[in-house]
């Protein structure tokens, strides 16, 4: 390691001759010595045994040469040497930056000091960069120290800066850096980047990088009571102390406290870390027997003390010299800098481990695999270059080793890969075991370092050849007499017959939506010798499906396959039409026969099945009532063209397109037609009577509230069926709805009058034999369902909803209920009923004795009044316009001998009749 001037000078141009000449003798011997001196530098002690001084006059005098620039101060192996500092002369410098210009590179840069550099921490110290553009064209350079620099950014003025250069010019760039009192003594790696990214972006960046070694503070003045230390063993950089690998390093601080108060003193070391060195104080009595471990070295005045460092390293520590600085803090002056070195030197182990494994070992055609496996449990780094050396005289492998040098660290594994290829095939054996092929892998060290091992020796055995290759020769007596053969044959052989090498489809599915008709392929060899083709096609259930077709091929490609095939060598034919075109299964045949032989043919080919997919039938995807039930509706409403009760039906059809015809039929529960069959014609478009019901929407017929042709109350079942355009014969699609009610309207018995009038239950009415017989207007009006059944018992019988008619009156005594009935479909009746009761009334001569009357008694029974002379009896269709409120007409005088009532319009408690049903 190499540090150029450690101090800031006062002229950085060097010492010219002329400058020798002047110096006072002492400094000027020093000089001549030194420009006489062969070696890099001298040291303090050879300067003052060479001008015969003390070395504390020697250093003032080489102190005044730094500080006037004519020598440098440099520190190698730890050991501060002094160099003289001389002018270049004119013309070196460009020397220089011509000769450091690399071959193609048009920047040639020079640094100054241009390797390692030693400085004191609280100084300055400067690096000048020179950079020269020997390119064709001007730039601009940026010249800045490297980001990952960081404690030396931070102490440089001015770390990042750029020159514009022209052609063929020199510029300078100088870096500034103050080093703070406080900064560690250490050694800080650095990079000066050259970078011209516009210009040059194909030569730079440029790095440089070198190290600053930060060495202690030196005070000028020490004071006498300032405490010192000695280290035992002493240490230098020519002599350090020597430890094994994993040895451990005892080193003897001894503290003299030269002040006039107790201070306490503890040690450090910054360069190492904690786990590899510990500090021991001397152990106090802090009472008597306890003993108490100290966290200092407790020193009254004028006292001397001893610290135990011991350095622990661990035993993977890379081999090397060491100078850890060593630094005694003092309670009393903590600002106090009291700093040493410790020189050791970690003795080097060459404990190598080689081994050899096989990976692959035995081999019949490819290559065998073996790996050199190296472990470095030493300490150094080692370079192992591997060799393989063929141990056969017949040289009968090739050998790659991949790769062939190694560098192992301190405690590593590497491995390498060695290829063994047998290349002369016909050495491979044929009995045996196999051919063991020896080869060896030399190890070789770079640096000549010692191995435990020259060479590997390794084998790989090449197998014997399969048994199945004695079959060589028997082979090739046997393809020698195929050949014979073979060629007495092509001499002698037949005409070449025609082949039909393939037959198929394009495609092996069509659509019959899209007209399609079954096209086919076919290649057949020796076209020339063909004289017919028979093309026939069958369903798949062996019937015929297309008529025969036969190709005469007497006169060449017959017209009808002209477009459709090309004869050469082969013939071949493609997508020629055939008159299949109904939807099915189809397998077609061909048959080719020669001009030789016109009875047999010569070759025949089937195709697979290739099928003509029919129209998508249409389909039902919704068909159901609007409503689950209906009611039905007067007769006055029925009038109507679409009645309240009549049942509407929801449809949705699929594939409209393909629909022929709808029909429509209902049906009862016991399927009995109750509603009769509507046809819709499809054949041109929607029918118009269900346009007004019906959307179409890509190729969907979505219809809703489709009146029916029902009538009356009843249970229904419509059936939707379709009948598509490719079969009319049988519906392709059908279905029913559920259940449909059309409940009936309940009976009704809205009007039962007797003369005009509201009946009582009963009438008696007296006889009179003497006039002629009476009748009573019975008129009525009943509402129900349209099948509903309406009588008058006990006569006439079935009658109609609404009427009218007479009712005579019987002239002898007699008792006789008068009832009009109602039944439903359901067999559900309701009636009313009055009693017509006739009696003789009484003769005068018998008149009976006038009973007294009774309060509280009963009237008799009303008298029938007789109708006014001159009204016609009502006929059964004059009934319907009677009063609401009938007007009774004034009764007549009762008859002589009628039994009078006791209250006229009541009858008796013995006289009531019952009530109606």
């Amino acid at each position: 390691m190499t540090a150029t001037n450690a101090r800031i000078t006062g002229s950085r141009a060097g010492l010219t001759m002329a400058e020798v000449l002047t110096l006072p003798s002492q400094q000027r011997k020093i000089v001549q010595w030194l420009m006489k001196s062969t070696s890099d530098g001298l040291t303090l002690a050879e300067a003052a045994f060479h001008i015969d001084l003390n070395q504390q006059a020697t250093l003032a005098l080489l102190d005044e040469l730094v500080e006037q620039g004519f020598i440098q101060e440099i520190l190698t192996s730890g050991e501060v040497q002094y160099r003289v500092n001389l002018a270049a002369k004119r013309g070196i410098q460009q020397q220089k930056i011509q000769q450091s210009l690399a071959p193609g590179n048009p920047l040639a840069v020079i640094f100054n000091p241009s390797g390692d550099y030693a400085v004191q921490a609280g100084s300055q110290f400067e690096i000048y960069v020179t950079v020269t553009n020997k390119g064709a064209e001007s730039a601009l350079i940026d010249v800045f120290i490297d980001e990952l620099s960081h404690q030396m950014i931070q102490w440089c003025v001015a770390p990042r800066q750029r020159l514009a250069l022209g052609s063929n010019s020199i510029s300078e760039v100088l870096f500034e850096f103050q080093v703070p009192l406080t900064a560690i003594p250490s050694t800080y790696n650095y990079s000066i980047v050259i970078d011209a990214p516009l210009h040059y972006p194909e030569n730079t960046p440029i790095r440089h990088g070198a190290r600053i070694q930060v060495l202690p503070a030196i005070e000028t003045v020490v004071r006498v009571s300032d405490p010192t230390f000695t280290l035992l063993p002493p240490t230098s950089s020519r002599s350090p102390a020597l430890i094994p690998p994993g040895g451990i390093l005892q080193v003897n601080v001894n503290v003299h406290n030269r002040s006039d108060r107790v201070d306490r003193f503890r040690l450090s070391c910054t360069d190492f870390e904690e786990s590899w060195f510990s500090v021991r104080y001397p152990e106090g009595l802090e009472t008597a027997g306890l003993v108490i471990p100290n966290m200092g070295l407790n020193l009254n005045p004028g006292e001397q003390g001893e610290i135990l460092l011991q350095f622990n390293l661990p035993l993977g520590v890379t081999a090397g010299l060491y100078y850890p600085t060593i630094r005694l803090y003092s309670a009393n002056n903590p600002d106090l800098v009291l700093l040493d070195v410790v020189y050791f030197e970690i003795l080097p182990s060459y404990l190598l481990n080689a081994e050899l494994l096989i990976v692959i070992g035995r081999v019949r055609r490819k290559h065998g695999v073996f790996e050199v496996k190296l472990t470095n449990a030493g300490n150094t780094l080692r370079e192992i270059f591997c060799r393989v050396i063929p141990a056969e005289e017949d040289k009968l492998c090739t050998y790659t080793v991949s790769p062939a040098l190694l560098r192992v660290l301190p405690g590593e594994k590497v491995s390498t890969q060695i290829t063994v290829t047998p290349v002369k095939w016909w050495h491979r054996p044929i009995f045996g075991a196999g051919r063991l092929l020896n080869f060896r892998i030399e190890i070789e060290d770079q640096q000549q370092l010692p191995l435990p091992y020259a060479s590997l020796p390794g084998t790989l055995i090449w197998e014997p050849r399969p048994w199945w290759q004695f079959l060589l020769v028997l082979l090739t007596v046997l393809g020698t007499v195929g050949a014979i053969a073979f060629l007495i044959w092509w001499l002698l052989r037949p005409p070449a017959q025609p082949k039909i090498l393939q037959f198929n489809s394009p495609d092996a599915l069509y659509q019959q939506a899209n007209s399609d008709f079954i096209r086919l392929s076919w290649q057949i060899r020796n076209p020339k010798a063909l004289q017919n083709l028979s093309l026939s096609g069958l369903f798949a259930d062996g019937t015929a499906a297309v008529q025969p077709i036969v190709y005469n091929f007497n006169d060449g490609v017959p017209k009808e396959l002209q477009q459709y095939c090309q004869m050469g060598a082969m013939l071949t034919c493609s997508n020629v039409p055939t008159d299949a075109r109904k939807p099915g299964d189809y397998i077609f045949e061909l048959q080719a026969f020669s001009k030789k032989n016109l009875e047999v043919a010569a070759g025949i080919l089937k195709t697979n099945i290739i099928k003509i997919v029919p129209v998508p039938p249409p389909t039902i995807l919704e068909f159901s009532s609007a409503k689950p039930f209906y009611q039905e509706v007067s007769i006055n409403l029925q009038n109507n063209k679409i009645s309240p009760d009549t049942i509407r039906l929801n449809w949705k059809i699929n594939n409209l397109d393909t629909i022929e015809k709808l029909r429509l039929i209902g049906r009862s529960p016991e399927n009995l037609v109750n509603s009769p069959l509507e046809i819709y014609n499809f054949s041109q478009d929607v029918p118009n009577e269900l346009k007004a019901f019906c959307k179409q929407q890509q190729n969907q017929l979505n219809c809703r509230n489709v009146p029916t042709n029902n009538r009356g109350a009843g249970d229904y079942i419509f059936e939707l069926q379709l009948l598509s355009k490719t079969d009319i014969d049988k519906p392709s699609a059908s279905q029913k709805t559920d259940v449909i009610q059309v409940q009936p309207l309940p009976s009704k018995i809205v009007e039962f009058k007797i003369n005009n009038g509201t009946p009582l239950p009963k009438y008696s009415i007296p006889i009179n034999q003497a006039k002629s017989s009476k009748f009573l207007n019975l008129s009525w009006k009943v509402e129900g369902s349209s099948n509903i059944k309406v009588e008058l018992l006990p006569a006439p019988g079935t009658v109609t909803r609404t009427g009218a008619i007479p009712y005579p009156i019987s002239q002898q005594p007699s008792s006789e209920t008068i009832t009009l009935q109602v039944t439903s479909a359901t067999g559900e009746k309701i009636s009313r009923s009055v009693t017509i009761e006739t009696f003789l009334p009484p003769t005068p001569a018998s008149s009976p004795t006038k009973l007294p009357q009774l309060e509280g008694a009963k009237p008799g029974l009303p008298v029938i009044p007789t109708l006014p002379s001159g009204q016609p009896a009502q006929t059964p269709g004059s009934a319907g316009s009677t009063s609401p409120t009938p007007t009774a007409s004034p009764p007549s005088s009762p008859s002589p001998g009628s039994p009078a009532p006791s209250q006229p319009g009541k009858l008796s408690p013995l006289e009531l009749p019952p009530g109606f049903d």
